[in-house]
């Protein structure tokens, strides 16, 4: 009789440690969110620093909010270095994006002259934004998990948001400005 109370006892012990266990896993803790969508135009990605008024980057602008979310808005900016001006407001989508090189310095006060009479050969403008949507939500950190907060039990919390393009890219579109690569039919004029 011993021996049968011992063997439940321990069969007791091993199934409440086992659901100790799987009670102890932290799951991620977030929220469905909403991700802008670039879809670039073939060969227009990027500005060649050596033609700023021709050279030019488009894309359409739209949204994916997994059957949960309907953007009411998407706010774009443009960031250069830790400069940032604002795009506009984008209502209707997919909303058609287009900026030559030109006209992306500009916004930073800076002209295709005054780049050459500096002697860049390189830089890099980015593209964030801030989707609001119908319910008046807003989303702008980028990555499922923005945020990792050790003292909420080890538990990442944050909203889901990132810029999804065709060419790599997360949270942010990058928009080098150089000369072509002459290795790339698609920087080729």
């Amino acid at each position: 009789m011993k021996r049968h109370s011992y063997i439940s006892l321990v069969a007791l012990a091993l199934t409440f440690s086992s659901c100790l266990e799987e009670d102890s896993i932290k799951e991620p803790d977030y929220e469905v969110g909403i991700i802008a969508n670039a879809s670039l135009e073939p060969g227009k990605y990027w500005f060649n620093i050596l033609e700023l008024e021709s050279s030019e980057v488009a894309f359409d602008l739209s949204y994916e909010g997994f059957g949960v979310h309907t953007a009411s808005s998407i706010e774009l900016f443009l960031n250069r270095g830790s400069n940032r001006v604002s795009l506009g407001n984008f209502t209707d989508f997919p909303s058609s994006i287009s900026m030559t090189g030109a006209e992306a310095y500009g916004y930073f006060g800076e002209s295709p002259a005054s780049i050459a009479d500096a002697g860049l050969s390189r830089d890099e403008f980015r593209i964030t934004y801030e989707i609001t949507t119908s319910e008046g939500l807003r989303f702008s950190q980028y990555g499922q998990y923005y945020n990792y907060n050790p003292s909420l039990d080890g538990r990442y919390t944050g909203r889901y948001a990132q810029f999804y393009t065709n060419l790599p890219g997360f949270g942010t579109l990058v928009l080098e400005v150089r000369p072509p690569n002459p290795q790339n039919p698609n920087e080729q004029n």
